[in-house]
């Protein structure tokens, strides 16, 4: 698989800052699980030295907003001593421990909803991205 070096920068259609890499080169390998496969492929029709700007509709970015993702969970599944606050990541293993990342986006009493939809689901995107190099 092709490695890359790069300048990045992805936020929100409205222009909020949603990822950058900074000033330090992102470095990674097509595949290898560090961005999104949407990012991948613009990635793959950037040429190196040259600064590409790419607008993604929800659809061709992080996808669309599902209901079936967001989750009333009861406070007693979630680890001991886990500090429960409003907008808090939240891991949760499968009993096939697969990992499945959510957000925590409202707590009413002993329910707490955890949306694990894309932070960017349903948002369209600007990518922004400069490859350094390619081997």
């Amino acid at each position: 698989m092709a490695k890359y070096k790069l300048l990045y920068k992805l936020t929100h259609a409205n222009g909020a800052l949603a990822d950058e890499s900074g000033s330090a080169p992102f470095e990674f390998e097509i595949g290898d699980g560090q961005l999104d496969p949407c990012l991948e492929s613009c990635i793959k029709e950037a040429e190196v030295g040259k600064l590409r700007t790419f607008l993604l509709g929800a659809d061709e970015a992080f996808g669309a907003v599902h209901d079936e993702a967001i989750q009333v969970m009861n406070r007693s599944e979630f680890p001991d001593g886990f500090e429960i606050k409003i907008d808090t990541a939240v891991e949760f293993k499968t009993p096939t421990n697969e990992s499945y990342v959510g957000c925590i986006d409202k707590i009413d009493g002993n329910d707490i909803t955890v949306n694990f939809n894309h932070p960017l689901a349903g948002c369209d995107v600007v990518f922004q991205v400069e490859v350094l190099e390619k081997s």
